[in-house]
């Protein structure tokens, strides 16, 4: 895909998601990476859609208080956790964790929230969101899931990042996109109102 940049406005990815990254590359946005080194842990609520909202705005005013940008700039920050049958699901800490989780998958609902945070520093304006998928799945092999377990990969994140993946997906409501962990749809929104492509 030809490439998307602005001449005028640089673009900053506030994430240190390898996921996050190559879902802008394959969009064909041309941009720098900051890291925002914060521990989301300390950010807390029952609410999911709260929850990376919050995490989103917390990574963005610590990457803003670390870094020293031009005004033409815009900064991109987001969040994503999974709850299935109600229950929080971040990022796997373990391979039986991996694998408990895939094995009850099948049984009930994964609901994916992702926060979508793009703030224009020279305006000092930020456009922000959340944007909901569900999954229902099917049987999903033993092999399958004991192989993600194996993967390094598979710890880097909360979402299904692997497109493969969803082959066991028996009904995705939502987008692809933000089950990956950016709404790329809703930035390039945020992106116009902002004046990027202007």
């Amino acid at each position: 895909m030809p490439s998307i940049s602005n001449k005028k406005i640089k673009l900053i990815l506030g994430s240190a998601s390898p996921f996050r990254k190559k879902l802008l590359e394959d969009a064909g946005f041309v941009f720098d990476v900051r890291t925002a080194d914060i521990d989301e842990k300390k950010i807390r609520s029952k609410d999911f859609k709260k929850l990376v909202l919050d995490i989103g705005l917390a990574k963005k005013e610590a990457i803003l208080a670390k870094n020293k940008f031009d005004k033409n700039t815009i900064l991109i920050t987001s969040d994503l956790v999974v709850s299935h049958n109600g229950k929080l699901r971040e990022k796997p800490v373990s391979k039986e964790e991996v694998i408990t989780w895939h094995k009850e998958y099948p049984k009930g609902e994964t609901i994916v929230y992702c926060s979508i945070i793009v703030h224009h520093i020279g305006l000092n304006k930020t456009l922000k969101t959340v944007d909901i998928a569900s999954i229902k799945w099917g049987k999903i092999p033993s092999r399958v899931i004991h192989q993600m377990a194996l993967d390094p990969i598979t710890y880097k994140g909360a979402g299904f990042v692997d497109r493969a993946f969803f082959h066991y997906a028996k009904k995705l409501e939502g987008h692809i996109d933000t089950v990956q962990g950016v709404p790329v749809r809703i930035m390039e929104e945020f992106l116009e109102e902002l004046g990027y492509y202007e």
